[in-house]
């Protein structure tokens, strides 16, 4: 009988935190000029600091993001959504570290990456790099990101691994009794919560006393708004979840010059956080949101940027906490990577043997947007308030975001609001 060897992907939080009010209306700081880190303005693709490493993954990393998103959404074509690519692409490229022959090599093409164009020690040293970017501690915003292996006590692996592992994915190593299988749950689980700042508390409802290793990656990520909601502002509207439900939601609203595009599939709308990463808000046209999410893409981008424009516009917004499981083991395998969940794995990479293959594969994700806080926006320019009354961008039915980190060039988190109230 085959060994299971049991992944796991915890990974959460976004929270949303600023608290300005909003009695003068504080400008952007790129407001009046393009700014290079832009996602929505560039499509995605960036002009400086080329020489990071991370940077040689970023197009792939995007392309991943895309792909996956559009195969979550049509698994899950009318509830909430919510998922962390570059978490779950850091997971399964430091997996590869172990995999063999065709295994490794469905990893590898699953996660978008070509080895034509790009070699595999530039794809580990690209993820290296991008985990030192997510740990950078001079940032204001707060961003956070690791890999643990759960090692069976009664196991061996490979020490070049352990090495590979610690080097390249700074990876923290524990050594796990899985024969007492609560008590190795709750070490996972005890840890897991720890480095979310308590928003997992419970990841794994068991643990297969087979298993021979645990390998779990989390993704930390708290930001202010550029500029801030004022909740004094915020007040209760109807949210149109399809043609036969309403829900009564609080709306956040604010008015302030925004990068907006106004197409005639979507209203597509950047809002900034401080720090160097913003948030895009797809709101599909009535009937539209289905296509949309299957032609989400970066052509899409390229094409919405086209038409964006900084623009005076009042947003409603609604507050949402929305959280997610994914069952990596279905979704990845409809993206090709197959073999790995099957006897026909080789991780021998890991053991020095081939007969392990990984028996779970789960994801899970909370994203809380919101307008409180504690930071004013500090000392930036005044928006000018033109006499005109500015256009009304209304979220109040199911759409789409994405929150984007612009050193990186990485998607944090990207999902669908179908009920806010959810």
């Amino acid at each position: 009988m085959r060994v299971l060897l049991l992944f796991v992907v915890a990974l959460l939080c976004t929270l949303v935190f600023a608290d300005l009010h909003e009695g003068h209306y504080i400008q952007d700081k790129d407001d009046h000029h393009d700014n290079e880190d832009d996602y929505h303005k560039k499509g995605g693709h960036h002009h400086h600091n080329e020489s990071l490493s991370c940077h040689k993954i970023a197009d792939y990393n995007y392309k991943f993001s895309f792909d996956l998103f559009r195969q979550i959404a049509l698994d899950h074509p009318s509830e909430n959504i919510v998922f962390s690519p570059v978490s779950i692409s850091t997971a399964f490229a430091f997996l590869s570290l172990g995999a063999k022959a065709q295994t490794r090599s469905q990893i590898i093409e699953g996660l978008r990456l070509n080895t034509s164009e790009i070699s595999e020690q530039e794809i580990h040293e690209g993820f290296h790099n991008l985990l030192v970017l997510l740990n950078d501690v001079d940032r204001e915003l707060q961003l956070s990101g690791g890999n643990t292996l759960f090692i069976s006590k009664k196991r061996k692996i490979l020490q070049t691994f352990l090495d590979e592992a610690k080097r390249l994915y700074h990876s923290e190593v524990f050594s796990t009794d899985f024969k007492n299988t609560e008590e190795a749950k709750n070490q996972i689980n005890s840890y897991v919560e720890k480095n979310t700042h308590g928003k997992i508390a419970e990841l794994l409802d068991s643990v297969d006393q087979d298993a021979i290793l645990v390998l779990i990656n989390y993704i930390y990520f708290k930001a202010k708004w550029e500029n801030p909601f004022n909740e004094k502002l915020t007040k209760e509207g109807d949210f149109h979840v399809n043609s036969n439900t309403t829900v009564t939601v609080p709306f956040m609203t604010r008015k302030g010059v925004y990068d907006v595009a106004f197409t005639k599939e979507a209203t597509v709308v950047s809002i900034p956080y401080k720090g160097d990463a913003n948030a895009l808000f797809i709101l599909p046209k009535e009937g539209k949101l289905s296509n949309i999410e299957q032609n989400f893409n970066e052509e899409a981008i390229k094409k919405w940027r086209k038409t964006s424009h900084k623009r005076w516009v009042r947003i409603y917004l609604p507050k949402f906490s929305v959280s997610g499981t994914i069952n990596l083991k279905e979704t990845l395998g409809k993206l090709g990577v197959e073999d790995i969940f099957s006897d026909n794995a080789d991780l021998s990479g890991i053991t020095g043997e081939a007969n392990i293959k990984v028996s779970k594969a789960v994801h899970k994700a909370i994203l809380n947007v919101n307008e409180r806080g504690t930071e004013a926006a500090g000392a930036t320019l005044i928006e000018i308030n033109p006499y005109t009354l500015p256009p009304r961008v209304d979220f109040n039915h199911p759409f789409i975001f994405s929150l984007y980190d612009c050193k990186t060039k990485s998607v944090l988190f990207t999902g669908r609001i179908a009920n806010p109230q959810n």
